[in-house]
């Protein structure tokens, strides 16, 4: 294991958060030859004859390389388009497109989410428009994505991009499969049960306090007094002082029996490498009778600056592609929000990700709040739960009552 840290407390709230387009990862590749550096708003002239498309594109590894492998293709299939990549830090990506257009300077297309309610709040704030006459002009056809995908970023009726990374939602359970044929348990299968998941958790945790069965996100009354019982009760999950590291470094180390997380956390299988055999599993089955699953979406949009918005479109539709999908996958991560990608040769080679699809063909809908607050109820929520993991308070009716009314005040706001 690594060299034991306290963990921060924003770290552990990371660990058991909400949060669910995927894990942001900081590393940028190069920025293409003739583009500006990250984070400038400063174009080149285009080349003679061209369109240039500038593209607002959000930091991450996976991506970073998929752009740079598909900028080059694009713009050989199609020679009278240029597109400049811009990059920003997702932490600062957002307050980027916000002062863009307020100065002027916004340009034609750029990356949104549904996670935190981005894609609602950039269509409130006027950065991106909708596709539907692009759509119908170039005869698209949506069924190329999961419908609830597009339900998923359509705002007031409208849609407002194409999806090009999805997933569904913290529905899925990592598990160490040396450490449970160690134990001599069975693996979980799909349809298991959260009674199931509780005594497997229990024989994964070691009294010397080195494995811990399972580590949770959480959601809900019901899930918030099962989630304390996990930490509290059953102790098969680290509390905050127990914690090494961040999660993800607990779960590649083998300090984790099983681990929820979405589907970006399939990269750390690099990390693991052979020090254990990993698989996956959908989350146990709840007293609703389901695991849990909804439509997590990234978008790529056209923005409401673009005085070329035919020629935005086909970058958009170039990065939401199959073959763009399917290469997000190779690459390591999530990937695209269809279900000729889900399904693709290519992926389902790794069995990991017969999981998946099999999670994301049959995903429920997606839920934010209805005032678009979603990063700021989740932020609190976060917080005024924090003391339950760390034992200092019990889910009662009067903690929970608290909770609930705290959250209600974000809910009672209206919409930014």
């Amino acid at each position: 294991m690594a060299k034991q840290q306290t963990m921060t407390r924003r770290s552990f709230l990371r660990a058991t958060s909400l949060a669910s387009v995927g894990i942001a990862l900081a590393a940028c590749a190069p920025v293409p030859a003739g583009a500006p550096a990250a984070g400038s708003t400063a174009a080149a002239a285009p080349a003679a004859g061209k369109t240039q498309i500038r593209f607002h594109a959000r930091i991450g590894s996976q991506e970073d390389a998929l752009y740079d492998m598909q900028m080059p293709k694009f713009m050989e299939a199609n020679p009278n388009i240029e597109v400049v990549k811009e990059s920003f830090p997702g932490a600062e990506y957002n307050a980027k497109i916000s002062t863009m257009l307020a100065g002027g300077t916004l340009g034609d297309v750029c990356w949104s989410a549904l996670g935190g309610a981005t894609i609602q709040f950039a269509t409130s704030q006027g950065s991106v428009a909708p596709i539907d006459d692009l759509v119908a002009s170039e005869n698209v056809d949506l069924k190329q994505w999961y419908e609830g995908c597009l339900k998923g970023i359509t705002v007031n009726g409208k849609l407002m991009g194409l999806p090009f990374k999805s997933h569904p939602g913290l529905a899925v359970v990592y598990y160490n499969q040396t450490a449970i044929e160690a134990a001599g348990k069975e693996v979980p299968k799909a349809g298991w049960t959260q009674e199931q998941q509780v005594e497997l958790a229990k024989a994964l945790t070691t009294a010397d306090g080195k494995q811990f069965g399972y580590l949770p996100s959480e959601k809900g009354t019901q899930a918030i007094t099962f989630l304390y019982d996990l930490f509290q009760t059953h102790k098969v999950a680290p509390k905050p002082d127990q914690m090494v590291g961040s999660d993800t470094d607990m779960w590649a180390s083998g300090a984790l029996g099983m681990y929820q997380g979405g589907t970006s956390i399939s990269v750390f299988g690099k990390t693991i490498g052979d020090k254990f055999k990993w698989m996956v599993a959908p989350n146990p089955i709840g007293p609703g009778g389901v695991g849990g699953s909804d439509y997590e979406v990234d978008a790529q949009c056209v923005t409401t600056a673009t005085k070329n918005p035919t020629e935005a479109f086909k970058w958009v539709q170039y990065l939401t592609s199959k073959d763009s999908g399917i290469q997000l996958g190779l690459i390591g991560g999530t990937v695209g929000g269809r279900p000729d990608v889900y399904g693709a040769p290519e992926l389902l080679k790794f069995p990991f990700r017969v999981v998946f699809k099999e999670i994301m063909d049959n995903a429920q809908a997606s839920r934010i709040t209805a005032n678009w607050r979603q990063s700021e109820a989740e932020t609190a929520l976060l917080q005024l739960t924090q003391p339950l993991w760390a034992g200092n308070e019990k889910p009662t009716p009067a903690f929970l009552d608290s909770v609930t009314s705290q959250i209600q005040d974000i809910l009672d706001k209206p919409k930014p």
